[in-house]
């Protein structure tokens, strides 16, 4: 849930009139412009409508006598500053600001409901509900996530996707650390944002990929489906930098150029390989299969001589370990396989 704006920044009359029923047409207005200025308002007046929902018409509950010790109480609870107290020697003429006594009360005994509402809001609704956070940590097996909003995203090994448990703001926020392939629902009112390595994603419903490992020097987005906007995420408004990527290509912005987003055509065909959980190869270079097996499977794959990078591998691999996939690769081109701590080398006479 979005941070909640400052007590001197909420209308509480305005907002008291509109749960009473007493608002006027102008006075809805202005609500509805105060709510549209600033889209995180709007969780709470969701969050007052169902607190007084849920407590009933507090006209009912309050007399009198009530209305200005929980007036008192509702200025100490917000922070705002105390009431001037009235002066016995010389009392004032009270005008009343609405029309009919009943409807005063109905205003006051809105506003002391709302005593419980800021307090439910600053305390309790923001552990339950803002503040609560879901977090899918892949560990060493990919997860499938189905969001609120019915998107789904699969959750790469040692990844993590974590979002509001809500997930119900003007803007569908997640945030990743690793990668994941998203396959976003659309919705042309609430866009889905993607927050990954100082980077945001934008879209409104498509599919694509994002990998952002933190030891990583770039952060890269591959689109599948639909069209995707990409660009660092510490700027608040469109450049002329910023990446709109179409299907069939990708975007990368490197830790030492973060402004600049650069555009790709998508040529390796195992970027979604992890998520497929295969690997297919046709008629490609050795280089280009060393570094899709070092991507696939977490460990570094080097070929001993730049020449061996020649050679042309074609062929497909699932549900293998590494050594039984460098194995087959090493028997088509003649090479042979060591292992280090360093990882993995190719080497042999080659494909000549």
């Amino acid at each position: 849930m979005a941070d909640f704006l400052p007590e001197s920044g909420v209308p509480w009359e305005l907002l008291a009139r509109h749960l009473a029923g007493e608002a006027s047409a102008s006075e809805q207005q202005q609500l509805h412009q105060w709510l549209a200025a600033e889209p995180s308002r709007l969780q709470l007046l969701t969050d007052a409508t169902r607190t007084w929902e849920r407590g009933g018409n507090a006209a009912k509950v309050f007399t009198e006598a009530d209305v200005e010790p929980a007036w008192q109480r509702f200025r100490a609870t917000a922070g705002l500053a105390p009431a001037p107290q009235p002066v016995e020697a010389s009392p004032a003429r009270v005008v009343p600001m609405w029309s009919t006594p009943a409807g005063i009360m109905r205003i006051a005994a809105a506003v002391a409901l709302l005593v419980g509402v800021w307090g439910m809001v600053r305390t309790w609704l923001p552990k339950k509900l803002g503040n609560q956070e879901v977090t899918v940590a892949a560990g060493p097996e990919i997860q499938l996530a189905t969001l609120p909003d019915g998107s789904r995203v699969w959750v790469n090994r040692n990844s993590t996707l974590t979002y509001g448990a809500d997930f119900n703001g003007a803007v569908r926020e997640v945030h990743l650390r690793g990668e994941a392939f998203f396959e976003v629902k659309k919705d042309y009112v609430r866009p889905f944002m993607v927050f990954a390595n100082d980077t945001r994603t934008r879209v409104l419903g498509t599919s694509f990929n994002v990998r952002a490992y933190p030891a990583e020097d770039s952060v890269e987005v591959a689109v599948v489906t639909g069209c995707v906007s990409f660009q660092p995420s510490s700027r608040t408004k469109p450049t002329a930098n910023d990446s709109l990527l179409l299907p069939g290509r990708r975007g990368v912005i490197y830790k030492k150029a973060p402004l600049v987003a650069v555009q790709h055509a998508i040529t390796d065909s195992n970027f979604r390989a992890w998520q497929r959980q295969e690997l297919v190869f046709d008629n490609q270079s050795l280089s280009e299969v060393a570094h899709d097996l070092a991507r696939y499977y977490g460990a570094p794959v080097k070929l001993a001589r730049p020449a061996l990078g020649e050679c042309r591998f074609t062929g497909s691999f699932r549900e293998m370990t590494l050594p039984q996939a460098l194995h087959i690769v090493s028997l088509s081109a003649g090479l042979t396989v060591a292992q280090s701590a360093d990882g993995y080398v190719l080497d042999g006479a080659g494909c000549r």
